[in-house]
């Protein structure tokens, strides 16, 4: 029973590593390395167990399994230094649970090992459905979006790992002592509490920070709009001009054939047709909040001499509702042209948008050029100016809305913003 409790936990140990970490797989290499790690400390612990029995192995277990799990997950997450280790000892503490409520059932028949051991293997699974539910989410959005602090992060699952294990080093003989199981009990739940508060904290900051870019979108709304409603009025006002100039121009026209002028009929045509341009509407796609949103930035883009291709498409039913794709297209455009204001050479500015659908997904795709150096942290680019930095922060953010994926490159001097929701 102690063999199948150890196999378990470990599993359970490293599914919660699994979730927490947002883990993707890039690199077969990476789950073969991981696949080795485990299977050596499989039999490490195996071999300690043999050797020195189960007690020792319990006072060895930082040693021989969560040590070794840092360093596996160091090679195949995308998490390194102090975020993998506030992953590892939440983990710890998330493994914790089980274990206490099996002590506390046991307690009222007589400390029975294998009631002990049966409640703690059957409440894993509930125990990892919640975390992936209600716990995860938040977590990961706090793994994406804060880059300092984390030290701080750390002490709070360290001192409740450093209390339990000088407490009792996973003893079971120990741990189910009443004064020592009450105690472990209660500072437990004080650091799962903790924990929520933490997570309610970012959660709120979390929606703050949407609701700030929901206000400048619709302010950037209501400017195209206003912008777009000037336009409309003083094309109407031109119309009527042309009307009434109408008359005028056939009968210059009719003079100059009169005089076989043809060169200045053309001249005189190309100046007409110049002017009727200038007072079309462009129409970049047929979703009128985000068309506002494209008129705005490609108007500002073009009166900064930055060249722009758009090719944008958005079904009617789309279930991505227009906000959320202002927010990301807004703050894609917005970052693509502070980008190409750092490029000298006017002519080397360029952006292109693009959005269709594909596979039943929506991709959006915008690229740009720059000069410099990109820096990444994590997959994310990150500015080292004061107050920047969050547009890509807040794409992530509405992506993850959507279960959809979001990837950001630099190479060769082009930035392309890819998102696929």
């Amino acid at each position: 029973m102690e063999l199948i409790e150890f196999f378990v936990t470990i599993g359970y140990s490293i599914t919660l590593m699994y979730m927490l970490l947002d883990f993707e797989v890039k690199r077969k290499k990476d789950i073969y390395l991981m696949g080795i790690l485990m299977t050596l400390l499989l039999l490490c612990g195996g071999f300690v167990w043999q050797s020195l029995g189960y007690q020792s192995l319990m006072i060895l277990y930082p040693i021989f399994v969560q040590v070794p799990l840092f360093i596996g997950f160091w090679f195949i997450s995308k998490y390194k230094g102090i975020k993998l280790l506030f992953v590892l000892l939440t983990v710890i503490v998330l493994s914790s649970p089980p274990m206490l409520i099996g002590h506390i059932v046991s307690t009222f028949i007589g400390y029975n090992n294998v009631i002990l051991r049966i409640v703690c293997l059957t409440l894993y699974l509930p125990i990892t459905v919640i975390v992936y539910k209600y716990f995860r989410p938040l977590f990961v959005y706090m793994l994406r979006n804060t880059q300092k602090g984390w030290g701080m992060f750390c002490l709070i699952p360290l001192s409740y790992n450093a209390f339990t294990y000088l407490l009792g080093r996973y003893d079971v003989t120990i741990v189910r002592e009443a004064p020592i199981l009450w105690l472990d009990t209660s500072v437990a739940i004080l650091i799962i509490a903790a924990y929520v508060l933490i997570l309610r904290l970012f959660r709120q900051t979390r929606e703050q920070f949407i609701l700030q870019n929901q206000q400048t979108i619709l302010a950037m709304q209501v400017s195209a709009i206003q912008e777009r409603s000037d336009t409309i009025k003083e094309s109407e006002e031109r119309a009527i001009i042309y009307r009434h100039d109408l008359r005028r121009h056939l009968h210059l026209i009719k003079g100059y054939l009169d005089e076989n002028k043809l060169s200045e009929i053309k001249k005189y045509i190309s100046e007409i047709e110049k002017n009727i341009i200038n007072t079309e509407t462009i129409k970049y796609c047929d979703n009128n909040a985000v068309n506002l949103i494209l008129s705005a930035y490609i108007n500002m883009a073009k009166n900064k001499n930055i060249m722009v291709e758009s090719q944008v498409y958005i079904p009617k039913d789309s279930e991505v509702s227009d906000m959320d794709l202002c927010i990301i297209l807004s703050n894609a455009i917005e970052n693509a042209i502070k980008a190409c204001m750092n490029i000298k050479d006017s002519n080397a500015r360029r952006v292109d948008i693009s959005c269709k659908p594909k596979n039943d997904r929506l991709l959006i795709q915008v690229t740009n050029n720059f000069v410099g150096e990109v820096e990444f942290v994590e997959d994310m680019p990150i500015s080292a100016e004061e107050n920047h930095g969050f547009g890509t922060k807040s794409i992530a953010a509405t992506v993850q809305k959507y279960s959809g994926l979001c990837s950001f490159t630099a190479e060769r001097g082009v930035f392309k913003a890819r998102v696929i929701l």
